[in-house]
């Protein structure tokens, strides 16, 4: 009795020390997803309140706390991408030890079989005779039937093990590619949020100067819409190959594909503008070393098809960890173009359509978005959207979709605001 009791007592110890490893991976894991949450939702309560405060009264407080509200947000959007990029090296490493776990199991499971064919490789060098004279009883013999049997079914289930154990090793080491590539999507969104927080800390600081905190200079700087409405009309964006135009030159092209797809203008522009800044920059990346070896052919075909040559087209670079390989303004796969290119001849007219060409861009853009509902034209359409272009069927678990989209929907307010202004001057 006081053995079992010495034994319960170990046991006890045991299981305390090792919940006590667990738990701390466990909670610090569910913490941080808490508080990536609770920053989204701080966000999107930003992203409403600057919306509201747009359409209110244009005042210099007003103004200012539309600033504020900027600044918070650029913030806690740094704040969330920290905190993403923390969880995806925690999941990273945990991946990499399951890989490492699992190509264990595997070895062990070969040498496992290497030792049952052995054995029955034994049992086949004899002959019948041979099997039937070293049994002296029958019941030998068919206990040495039943032991070749047992053996075979091992082998068997051995193979299933491999083969399981393999299939998952392949997700595994899948996935981590998957979590890598996203590692460097965050890092280099991270950094347009910490420009982001500076411009709109610069907007507020150039604000104040301007008007010295006085109603009455902030309502002469309104009475210079038209002045405004000017330089949106005519602020310039660079677009591949060289070509340049104008807000209102793109916003035609994105009102054409709107009505080719039922995708919004604002929104449209929106997913251009942060693919490539307005096709500014389509890449310095060359097809043989940055794109993936899977899209070389589709890639040949497109610029075989549109008389360029492949090796001087410019694709995008790819990063440090994954590949780049993304054509024109909406930064299309080559594979992914071919799959719209029929549709966006038939739209444009088009034949053959080009990625780098902005009225198929932003059409083969459209098509894509609109399979995704954004058709329905509504905040969270669009979002879910925003979320699919960037990381396809891991759209509903990808921490860099959420942060994509969130900046989508941030950039498509700001440019529907540009809109507004513009239709209210006709």
């Amino acid at each position: 009795m006081l053995n079992i009791a010495k034994t319960l007592s170990y046991l006890a110890i045991f299981l305390s020390l090792f919940l006590t490893f667990i738990t701390p991976v466990f909670s610090q894991t569910d913490d941080r997803d808490a508080k990536i949450r609770q920053l989204e939702n701080l966000i999107e309560q930003y992203n409403q309140e600057i919306t509201k405060k747009q359409t209110e009264a244009q005042n210099l407080a007003n103004q200012i706390s539309i600033f504020e509200l900027q600044v918070k947000q650029a913030q806690a959007e740094i704040d969330a991408t920290n905190l993403s990029i923390k969880q995806l090296i925690s999941a990273i490493n945990q991946k990499e030890k399951n890989i490492s776990q699992k190509e264990k199991e595997i070895g062990d499971q070969n040498v496992l079989l290497a030792r049952y064919l052995k054995q029955v490789q034994r049992s086949d060098q004899g002959s019948l005779l041979e099997f039937l004279l070293k049994n002296r009883r029958f019941s030998d013999f068919f206990n040495d039937l039943n032991s070749i049997s047992n053996i075979q079914n091992q082998i068997y289930a051995t193979l299933l093990r491999i083969k399981d154990l393999k299939e998952k090793l392949v997700k595994e080491k899948d996935d981590l590619e998957d979590d890598k590539a996203e590692q460097e999507q965050l890092k280099r969104i991270q950094n347009k949020q910490k420009t982001a927080l500076e411009s709109a800390k610069k907007s507020k600081q150039k604000l104040l100067d301007e008007t010295k905190g006085q109603e009455k200079l902030y309502q002469q700087l309104i009475t210079k819409t038209q002045a405004d409405i000017q330089t949106i009309k005519n602020q310039p964006y660079n677009l591949a190959m060289g070509f340049k135009m104008t807000f209102e030159e793109a916003l035609t092209h994105a009102l054409k594909a709107s009505q080719y797809t039922g995708i919004r203008p604002a929104f449209l522009m929106a997913i251009v503008k942060i693919e490539s800044d307005w096709g500014g920059n389509v890449g310095k990346g060359t097809w043989r070393t940055d794109m993936h070896p899977r899209d070389f052919n589709a890639f040949a075909q497109i610029t075989s098809a549109l008389g360029l040559n492949p090796d001087s087209t410019p694709v995008s670079k790819k990063p440090s960890y994954g590949w780049g390989g993304a054509m024109g303004p909406a930064q299309f796969i080559p594979t992914t173009w071919l799959l719209y290119e029929a549709a966006v001849a038939n739209l444009t007219g088009s034949r053959p359509p080009s990625p780098w060409n902005i009225e198929d861009a932003f059409t083969a853009s459209g098509l894509m978005l609109a399979e995704s509902g954004a058709d329905k034209q509504t905040y969270a359409a669009e979002s879910k959207a925003a979320k699919i272009y960037i990381a396809g069927g891991r759209w509903n678990r990808s921490l860099t979709a959420r942060i994509y989209a969130n900046n989508v929907m941030a950039e498509a307010a700001r440019i529907q605001k540009n809109i507004d202004i513009l239709n209210q001057s006709k």
